[in-house]
């Protein structure tokens, strides 16, 4: 029998719910940039001239120091529009950490957890040097 397909939105909110989870640990903070959808042309020139960008990742994690790093989410056969391979090539020319996790629910909330823990300083550490 064939296992269906994670939907994206499913795994978006799995990994938000762990975002949350992960703040009472590390010192962050995320949003979710929601630039998914069908659109009319009109609606799409509006935002356009309000600075909207195509390809911006599914999240963007805020860190200490001013640092950033992106993630996009995508279920088990998703695959990067042409939009957001330009915006990861950007990334990679300014050197800001972008992701692209890939999977079922429990594959990406593996991920995530990992690239935090990898990047972000945990709450204990951050708020002795503050005090400090």
């Amino acid at each position: 029998m064939l296992t269906p397909m994670t939907r994206e939105i499913d795994i978006q909110i799995a990994c938000n719910y762990l975002l949350h989870e992960l703040k009472d640990i590390y010192f962050f903070r995320h949003y979710h940039v929601a630039n998914e959808g069908k659109r009319s042309v009109q609606y799409k020139i509006k935002l356009k001239k309000m600075g909207f960008l195509s390809g911006v990742p599914d999240f963007v994690i805020e860190y200490p120091k001013g640092k950033i790093l992106y993630v996009e989410l995508k279920n088990e056969k998703g695959q990067l529009s042409s939009a957001q391979k330009l915006f990861k090539v950007q990334s990679s020319a300014l050197e800001t950490p972008h992701y692209v996790v890939k999977g079922n629910v429990k594959q990406c909330l593996e991920e995530i957890a990992n690239i935090i823990n990898r990047y972000v300083p945990r709450r204990s550490k951050q708020l002795k040097s503050n005090s400090s």
